[in-house]
């Protein structure tokens, strides 16, 4: 590791520090125009238009953890809970949090920007190890940090005014997948970022331990990893599975058995499994978590959109593989590489049920091999063209600028764009997913003081934004937190339809243990339903755009 750091020369961390600069006000900009273009009387929740139907999860934890309850419970569904889930990473961020007395929103956004600075070090020093000269490293760091896919040119004009609040897989991952590409995954929240941070830090670990034969670094990969599986252990698989085929690999090469290695890949797995166990522990001792996992698909789009996603990245690695096979500079450090992209792809397309959470690193690899790719195109085409031919159609920065704006650039500055034009403009069909009235916000935070464990009918907007406000239960909020979302969706429909059926509604209520009815403009819209005429709710908030009526249960 000394040697990876001696290899990288001051003005290589200065520019490294001046991109980490750049992405990171480019990522917040859009936030804080959202904040600053606040309509009068209302509040920004913090969410923008990509992949946004998570973040109100995020908030609850962090709540939850700010108000001193670190084993956090879904606060999404309604059903009894007998144990809670320690996620260490938001607990941490839930610490500062309650130390601070920072808001949910600042604390969400605050973790996020400061874990850019703590990627691009990681990042460029695992970049680095695969790739020795500072102009190839530097250029490898702008692809990852700017590169994406050609979704923006498939998606449709009609697609660009839409908020994706219900994202259909059927769409390119670059437009909407966060651990698609880099930019993507800075660009919305902290555990993402520290995810990828983890991964890279445990594989380039491992990598050194198996080639300086350093126990130390084996056993510190697995103390990461502990940590690691503990808040994302759907990457169990991509840790064990490409460490195990590279060892294999190193096997081949040696053609014995390399006992010492072979010990180095045991130590990280028994070092992390606790934090396995623990995940299992939880799904067979706690029926809501283990409803949950079942129901927590996360699919990939098809194979086409894929494609799409990573755009002339396919390229760059096409071109990579042939001149490092033409040229005969394959090492470990690439074969590396090339076996977690293959694995990865298995996972993407295989059975499991997190497919898309798999596409995490991919666009890593991809990026290094893109900029090998496109340096060794670069020689090719130098010895081909004469020189006039060359200065005009390669080595014209000009040009090369032009076409990384159009080849690599547009999906994620799609991205940017659309959150500005939907901050600026605001347009009435996504105004009420980005702010909140402060009537609702007051509405929902005056939970807080009413004792825990109640449980909250509501509409999904408020619904989603309960749990991370007040610490109290929606009965229907999220997908895939709330259980059995799609009959639960079906009782609140047929609730909030009519006013009639009172004696029905009255033992929805009983039976479902609801404690409170929450009433405002996003309820009113869903149906005829009136609270005020019925003699089991009872007023006890009142504000001219919410109200909150508590169920007499005698």
């Amino acid at each position: 590791m000394k040697d990876l750091f001696k290899s990288i020369s001051r003005s290589e961390w200065f520019f490294v520090a001046l991109l980490c600069l750049v992405i990171m006000i480019i990522t917040t900009l859009p936030y804080l125009i959202g904040y600053w273009r606040t309509p009068p009387g209302m509040v920004y929740t913090g969410l923008h238009a990509l992949s946004p139907g998570d973040i109100p999860v995020y908030y609850s934890y962090i709540n939850q953890a700010k108000t001193g309850q670190y084993f956090f419970k879904d606060l999404f569904t309604s059903e009894p809970q007998n144990l809670g889930t320690f996620n260490i990473w938001w607990a941490g961020v839930g610490v500062l949090t309650r130390i601070f007395n920072w808001s949910v929103i600042f604390s969400f956004q605050l973790a996020r920007i400061l874990m850019i600075p703590i990627f691009y070090f990681c990042a460029y020093l695992f970049i680095s190890y695969f790739l020795v000269s500072p102009k190839q490293r530097k250029v490898c760091l702008v692809f990852l940090s700017l590169a994406s896919g050609l979704g923006f040119y498939v998606a449709g004009a009609d697609v660009l005014l839409n908020f994706p609040d219900t994202v259909s897989y059927r769409w390119p991952i670059d437009l909407w997948l966060t651990e698609s590409n880099t930019f993507n995954t800075l660009y919305q929240t902290s555990h993402f970022i520290a995810s990828i941070i983890f991964m890279m830090a445990i594989f380039l670990l491992m990598i050194l331990a198996f080639e300086k034969s350093r126990f130390s670094y084996a056993i510190i990969s697995g103390v990461l990893a502990l940590v690691y599986f503990n808040f994302h252990p759907y990457y169990l698989p991509v840790i064990y599975g490409v460490l195990g085929l590279y060892l294999f690999w190193l096997i081949i090469l040696a053609r014995k058995i390399l006992w010492v290695k072979v010990g180095y890949w045991l130590i990280l797995v028994i070092v992390s499994l606790p934090s396995a166990f623990y995940h299992f522990w939880l799904i067979k001792n706690n029926p809501v978590i283990a409803q949950r996992a079942l129901q927590n698909i996360t699919l990939v789009s098809p194979f086409l959109f894929v494609l799409i996603g990573y755009g002339f990245l396919w390229l760059g690695l096409i071109l990579a593989l042939y001149f490092i096979s033409q040229n005969k500079k394959w090492n470990n450090g690439l074969v590396f590489l090339l076996l977690w992209l293959l694995f990865s792809s298995f996972l993407i397309f295989s059975p499991l049920p997190f497919q898309s959470r798999y596409t995490q690193g991919l666009h890593l690899v991809l990026v290094i091999f893109t900029t090998l790719g496109l340096f060794e195109f670069y020689d090719y085409l130098k010895q081909k063209l004469s020189a006039k031919t060359f200065d005009f159609w390669v080595n014209n920065p000009a040009l090369i600028f032009l076409l990384f704006l159009i080849l690599f650039l547009p999906s994620n500055l799609y991205s940017v764009t659309r959150d500005l034009y939907l901050f600026l403009k605001q347009p009435l069909n996504v105004q009420d997913k980005i702010y909140l009235p402060q009537d609702v916000l007051a509405a929902l935070t005056w939970f807080k003081d009413q004792g825990s464990g109640k449980v909250i009918l509501a509409a999904e907007i408020p619904a989603k934004f309960l749990p991370g406000f007040s610490g109290q239960t929606a009965f229907l909020a999220h997908g895939h937190e709330t259980l059995f979302f799609e009959s639960k969706v079906e009782y609140f429909l047929w609730f909030i339809h009519d006013n009639k059926n009172d004696e029905a509604k009255k033992a929805f209520l009983k039976k479902q243990n609801i404690d409170y009815f929450f009433y405002s403009e996003y309820e009113k819209k869903m149906g005829q339903f009136d609270p005020a005429t019925k003699d089991y709710l009872k007023l006890v908030f009142s504000l001219p755009q919410a109200e909150i009526y508590q169920v007499i249960k005698n």
